[in-house]
């Protein structure tokens, strides 16, 4: 059960080389068959620059992130933003750098949508970990007005990150969107998402 924003780990900045001097890294292991269910809309999970996540499941034990009322059995074929999402943070290039800073550079990063997390920076080869053989359901939350929590955002992973054979569910919002970065990502299943199945923005340039 998770239980409000919940953070793997402390934002560890944009420069792969140097990172923020006192912040923690955090790695989560999710193993096989396991079920993570969030209670509410603001029930999400943030992985923030510089740690990893690994959910790797099975075809036949998939792991899957879904809503109290999923587990409960009490969800129907329109249910949709009972809890956040995940909200993956990397390291890797965005287009959307501020000001006159330089793209590329590890001060070119930006707040994802959704949140109050930073992504982007000098690591077009970072690695936030594994998303194998996951679903993720019901999920997608309207934060602010045109601030929504997605069932999965890809913001700024680099190239080191493995996405595949991975659901999105009924969603409220995008099923998956992408905030620049290189991952690249194959056997993705979006269905009855309220949104866009699929969004990219601020060039995002890996291959799905």
């Amino acid at each position: 059960s998770i239980s409000g924003r919940v953070d793997v780990g402390q934002d560890r900045g944009g420069n792969v080389s140097a990172p923020i001097a006192g912040a923690q890294q955090g790695i989560l292991t999710v193993e096989p068959g396991v079920r993570v269910y969030g209670s509410a809309g603001l029930d999400y999970i943030v992985v923030n620059r510089g740690s990893q996540i690994f959910a790797q499941g099975t075809s036949t034990q998939p792991i899957v992130f879904t809503s109290r009322q999923s587990v409960l059995g009490t969800t129907g074929v329109d249910s949709i933003g009972q809890w956040g999402g995940i909200v993956l943070l990397g390291r890797a290039n965005i287009s959307n750098c501020p000001g006159a800073t330089a793209y590329g550079s590890p001060n070119c990063e930006a707040i994802v949508e959704g949140t109050n997390a930073f992504y982007g920076g000098n690591g077009n080869s970072d690695n936030t970990g594994i998303l194998r053989y996951v679903r993720v359901q019901h999920s997608g939350f309207q934060v602010l007005p045109d601030q929504e929590l997605n069932g999965i955002t890809l913001a700024g992973l680099g190239s080191g990150t493995t996405i595949e054979y991975v659901q999105v569910h009924n969603s409220s919002d995008d099923g998956f969107e992408w905030f620049g970065g290189n991952v690249n990502a194959k056997y993705l299943v979006a269905t009855g998402n309220d949104d866009d199945s699929f969004d990219t923005d601020q060039g995002f340039s890996g291959a799905v």
